[in-house]
């Protein structure tokens, strides 16, 4: 795994050597990203982080908002070295959530992310199976765990993810990677299994017709909820704003 890791040192995308480290039992603050896949789970390892913010997490909408941009910074950790290493590659690093690992930061958001296992070479030559385990064995749970605990859908955690999915693609063209693959994940709205594919198209441009146009989420990720967060510039609510004229109050 390091030896591929080390392989970006020296290129426009270095950080992706230090995206990922090796479990060892060396490794005594990472916390097994199983623990993601239930509600009661999620809990205790968003425990500290709300209690940092406990008047937002009395409230309803805002601990969900807080909910919400802790898994933007979980994903963003996992997804993009992961994709740009399979893409550029051909290689699968550990993704099942039983493979990984995560250390916190003080404040509780996640910080480095730990791998058991070296990985291993891509076999299937089917268009998109790269991405099966990480949409059935971390994705999915993963998306379902954060909903039940903060009542919302599983959309706003699957849009999240893809938003960062979608950004590693872009980042692994700046190594000359074939990203065929990754740019059908994105375009494809059925998995090549069968079923709804939710990381479809999670960025969307304002006019399909101009290759320059801003790109959008396609779902709001509550951000604006918090008042020590200004709205992301890709918010689907100031296109909206855009659209009507009528622009949104700031959060108390």
């Amino acid at each position: 795994m390091q030896t591929i890791l080390n392989r970006f040192r020296d290129t426009p995308i270095s950080w992706v050597a230090d995206s990922f480290k090796p479990m060892t039992p060396l490794v005594t603050n990472a916390l097994p990203m199983s623990l993601l896949t239930t509600a009661k789970g999620c809990s205790r390892v968003l425990e500290h982080y709300l209690s940092l913010h406990a008047d937002d997490a009395t409230q309803t909408e805002k601990r969900r908002a807080r909910i919400s941009m802790w898994s933007q910074w979980y994903f963003a950790n996992l997804l993009p070295g992961w994709v740009i290493v399979s893409l550029s590659h051909g290689w699968q690093l550990p993704i099942s959530t039983e493979n990984v690992y995560l250390s916190l930061q003080d404040e509780g958001l996640p910080n480095q992310i730990y791998l058991d296992g070296p990985g291993e070479a891509l076999l299937s030559t089917q268009p998109m199976a790269r991405f099966d385990q990480m949409i059935e064995q971390h994705l999915r749970p993963v998306c379902q765990a954060l909903a039940d605990i903060s009542g919302l859908k599983p959309g706003i955690y699957w849009s999240n993810a893809g938003v960062r999915v979608s950004w590693g693609i872009k980042q692994a063209e700046r190594v000359n990677a074939d990203i065929s693959d990754g740019m059908a994940l994105l375009d494809a709205r059925e998995l090549h299994y069968g079923g709804k594919n939710p990381l479809y198209q999670p960025m969307r441009p304002e006019d399909p017709q101009d290759d320059n146009s801003p790109q959008f989420r396609r779902q709001c990720c509550l951000r604006y909820e918090l008042a020590d967060h200004v709205m992301c510039s890709s918010c689907p609510l100031l296109l909206a704003e855009r659209k009507s004229g009528k622009k949104r109050k700031s959060p108390a």
